[in-house]
């Protein structure tokens, strides 16, 4: 997939791979995320993580991976010029990989202190407790990280079967963002990706439809000041129709510094200094919900104050000025977006995994356009229903007994 930007100083390839941790069996959790950490520790070219790292430093460009519920990527930035020695690179590790048993030690413990570094951190252990309580058992519930007890366990043989289970021709995609030559590497493209195996499409375990019987999870610790909460309720899919007036929905209610959530939790009581709504999209489901960190001796305020702007937006229209602000608002942040090429061929390279079709910024701002504020309403009178909430709580225990009697 090739985005051309002759205007612009630098190009991105990004190839992503349909495997993330949805894809995982229980004794898999965390598989994704350490094979993507094992993709640079040594090719049959370049046998070192040091070799690796210097090809890309050489030519002052950025290299790095992610891995998702859906999808792994991995990526290299660079100054126009320099596209093809970047491309090398990340075709290097793909098709050539060691997967080092001493090396697998060595980021085995790498890994197991990443988990313990994001479980110590309040603010982003409390998606994970998020996630169980709207898949419960199925592997969106779960980390991406995995588990100690998990990535304890991964032998090198595991590493070469889920490669060859996932990384092949039907489950990636390969896409430039930027300034390049494109007769050149359309030729290197197909010379060098060509060499990826073909294979069938993975299927991920289709996502409950329902959320599951415990819709309020708690984890006690007294040792933090704040305490921690998400609410929200189950979401849109990724091919819904009313994804538009979802995304719309968010920003009205937590998606900047003058929305509903904002102004009242943090303006106007005082209660929280992060306060944020979003949406999560899947391919067979999602999720709707607001973030904050609270203090503790007020937490139950803060969820009384989340619920009363839930109750409001589903019983009162939204202003023709909000909706227009959150138009304006999805429009910018998009447009500031894309002027970056990683974020060029990301934009455009998730579309083509998952949906298997590309909307371009016009088409889907458009689509955003004709989003009516009576269509937010019906929206958040589908979603926001008290018999639809959930909550995650992460603090002191008198916090949460605050916060499950408003519950109740």
């Amino acid at each position: 997939m090739l985005i051309p930007r002759q205007e612009v100083l630098t190009a991105t390839l990004l190839v992503l791979i349909g495997a993330g941790s949805r894809y995982e069996t229980d004794r898999q959790a965390g598989l994704s995320h350490f094979l993507e950490h094992m993709f640079f520790k040594g090719t049959k070219n370049r046998p070192t993580t040091k070799e690796i790292a210097e090809a890309i430093d050489n030519i002052g460009g950025e290299f790095n991976a992610f891995t998702g519920e859906e999808y792994t990527g991995f990526y290299v930035k660079v100054a126009a010029s320099q596209l093809l020695t970047g491309m090398d690179v990340v075709a290097d590790i793909l098709l050539n990989p060691l997967f080092p048993a001493e090396e697998i030690e060595r980021e085995r413990g790498v890994i197991i202190e990443e988990i313990r570094m994001y479980t110590d951190a309040p603010m982003h252990h409390i998606s994970h407790l998020w996630q169980q309580v709207l898949f419960g058992r199925h592997p969106l519930g779960r980390r991406i990280d995995g588990s100690i007890e998990t990535v304890s366990k991964f032998k090198r043989n595991d590493f070469i079967k889920y490669t060859k289970q996932h990384y092949h021709t039907r489950n990636a995609v390969v896409a430039v963002a930027g300034n390049y030559d494109e007769a050149k590497v359309v030729g290197l493209l197909q010379g060098m990706f060509a060499k990826l195996p073909g294979g069938k499409e993975t299927v991920p375990r289709r996502a409950p439809g329902v959320l599951p019987q415990h819709k309020f999870i708690k984890e006690v610790r007294d040792n933090i000041d704040q305490t921690h909460m998400i609410v929200g309720v189950p979401g849109v899919r990724l091919d819904d129709d009313r994804r538009f007036a979802a995304n719309l929905l968010a920003i009205i209610l937590g998606g900047g510094m003058s929305s509903r959530l904002f102004i009242s939790i943090r303006e106007r009581h005082g209660l929280a200094y992060a306060v944020h709504t979003g949406v999560q999209a899947y391919v067979d489901a999602g999720g709707f919900a607001t973030q904050l960190g609270v203090r503790s001796e007020k937490s139950d305020q803060a969820l009384i104050l989340v619920f009363e702007e839930y109750d409001r937006v589903m019983n009162e229209a939204v202003l023709e000025s909000e909706l227009k602000k959150a138009k304006e608002m999805i429009k910018g942040r998009l447009l500031l977006d894309l002027e970056e090429t990683n974020a060029l061929a990301q934009f455009a390279g998730v579309q083509a995994l998952l949906q298997k079709k590309i909307e371009t910024p016009e088409q889907l701002m458009k689509n955003y356009n004709t989003v009516s504020a009576e269509e937010i309403k019906k929206l958040a009178q589908e979603l926001l229903v008290p018999s639809k909430r959930a909550v995650a709580v992460l603090g002191p225990n008198k916090s949460i007994e605050r916060v499950q009697k408003v519950w109740h």
